[in-house]
């Protein structure tokens, strides 16, 4: 099936129109979560060392916090009215987080660094001995018999945005629908439709901002026929993201699911019952062992979160309380895209034109036409998305019968300068269409990709000696740069606070773990 990218109408972009649109485009709003590995500063190995203590409690730390492993730091941002302010409050994170360290360093590749030889030997997160702390370990450990403990070292950024009430109901007054009264309707409605056509682009922002061709060999593969070895690197040449390949969460329980964003209810249902679905393998392992919860339970699904989705509807979770099932009681808040690599030049993981470019995609995303996804589509969005992620940059790669990616996507970008001059006046900026000329030279050839770049580093120097060469300079760089004196101080008082927060959330536990589990997972 030719898969037909997103257009938006002709009227959107009558000069009355955009004269709005920058308006209600000012009212979006943004927050940004990256992953990196805490690894030995000498040796690139994981790091086996608790989460700090001075970083506070990975379970209630507002922006500190750690991942699927113990030494998987996540650093969380509030919500900013502009994707700067929000890379911003990031860079301040880590560098906080960086003064404690010592003899560690945040690793920049998405791909991980030296791994254990043994998968016991990934340390899980730890949260503490409440009922909710231990049940988020337990949903690590379950991940851990279900994919292997390596997949959870694999780290990537995360952009959350959101559009205004008025951008929806402006958006809704131009469709077909303009007499919706309902704007959780609207809102529902218009996130749906941004998520269908964003899976349409998504070959393109890996082409665009994918940054990992390279593992070490320490990552244990099964297919090592797909990469060029070079001393312990294994390269997959022309590729853009192994991270979003099916080297990460994929599996036949996974593929079972067949999940649909065309409408709310039936995305919910679908992942709901995934949490309910036994699967015989996960039957198989068992739910409990001598130590205790081997997994939350037997489902193909643990909780609605283990479905990699590169892209997800959020809502914020009232404490207890199941995404899905705030989904269902409030309607969908705002887009987590996760389809995003670190970039290992970029301190902050992200740079400010590729978030620019993420905001500009959505913003189309948003903007145009987005019918209901078929069967037959969604297969060929999967095609499309794992042979950009595996080969990508290589030239028998075609978009289609006519075109190469690098052409289609060129094609793609001519129409969007007047969305990227509206994102330029709403947020006062020219990053939009910097980000959007920086892409189409790109894509021409006038300046490599940068997975292309990595390729070639991770060739020339070695993907775990690239990984420690940005990990010391991203260091030494937050170290150049003191944290003013009162940032200082509230970031060890959020830190203080967080575990006294801690402390009450366990005295706090009520009944046995074995009824709370149940609990959680039986939601309604």
């Amino acid at each position: 099936m030719h898969l037909k990218l997103p257009s938006i109408p002709s009227h959107v972009l009558q000069p009355a129109n955009l004269e709005v649109l920058y308006h209600h485009l000012s009212g979006m709003r943004f927050g940004v979560e990256k992953e990196g590995l805490r690894v030995n500063a000498k040796t690139g190995e994981l790091a086996q060392t608790p989460h700090p203590n001075a970083l506070g409690s990975a379970l209630t730390h507002p922006h500190i916090t750690t991942d699927y492993s113990e030494a998987l730091l996540e650093f969380v941002t509030g919500t900013h009215s502009s994707p700067q302010a929000a890379i911003s409050q990031l860079e301040q994170l880590q560098r906080f987080a960086s003064s404690v360290l010592e003899n560690e360093r945040i690793w920049p590749l998405s791909m991980p660094c030296v791994l254990p030889e043994s998968d016991a030997d990934i340390p899980l997160a730890y949260y503490g001995e409440s009922h909710i702390g231990r049940l988020k370990t337990v949903y690590r450990r379950g991940l851990g018999f279900r994919y292997g403990r390596q997949m959870q070292t694999i780290a990537g950024v995360h952009f959350n945005l959101s559009f205004s009430d008025d951008f929806w109901r402006w958006k809704a007054s131009l469709g077909a629908n303009p007499g919706e009264p309902d704007i959780r309707t609207i809102r529902d409605t218009g996130y749906l439709r941004t998520i269908r056509n964003f899976r349409r682009i998504q070959w393109l922002i890996m082409l665009l901002t994918g940054s990992s061709p390279s593992v070490d060999e320490s990552f244990r593969l099964l297919a090592t026929d797909r990469f060029r070895i070079s001393g312990r690197t294994r390269l997959a040449e022309g590729a853009t993201s192994l991270r979003m390949s099916d080297l990460g969460y994929q599996s036949a329980a996974q593929e079972s699911i067949n999940i649909c964003f065309n409408q709310l209810d039936t995305y919910c249902n679908t992942l709901s019952n995934a949490v309910h679905r036994p699967w015989p393998t996960y039957e198989g392992l068992g739910l409990k062992d001598r130590i205790g919860f081997k997994q939350l339970n037997v489902a193909v699904l643990q909780i609605e979160n283990e479905y990699y989705s590169s892209i997800r509807p959020k809502r914020i979770q009232q404490s207890g309380e199941r995404p899905v099932r705030a989904l269902i009681n409030r309607g969908i808040e705002y887009l987590e895209v996760r389809a995003i690599d670190l970039n290992p030049f970029a301190p902050n993981g992200i740079t400010e034109y590729e978030a620019s470019l993420i905001t500009l995609l959505m913003t189309v995303s948003a903007l145009a036409d987005s019918p209901f996804n078929s069967p037959e589509e969604r297969i060929a969005i999967e095609g499309i998305n794992a042979r950009a992620s595996w080969a990508g940059r290589r030239s028998d790669q075609r978009f289609d019968e006519r075109s190469s990616f690098k052409d289609s996507g060129i094609q793609f970008l001519a129409a969007l300068d007047p969305i990227a001059e509206s994102l330029n006046k709403a947020f006062q900026t020219d990053s939009f269409t910097g980000a959007l000329e920086d892409a189409r030279l790109r894509l021409d050839g006038t300046y490599p990709l940068l997975s292309e770049e990595i390729e070639n580093a991770a060739l020339n120097e070695g993907h775990l000696e690239f990984g420690l060469t940005r990990a010391q300079k991203h260091y030494d760089d937050w170290k150049t740069v003191s944290l003013s004196p009162d940032a200082l101080v509230t970031m060890r008082k959020e830190a203080e606070q967080s575990h006294q927060s801690e402390e009450k959330i366990t005295a706090s536990n009520e009944g046995s773990f074995d009824a709370f589990v149940e609990a959680y997972i039986n939601q309604t």
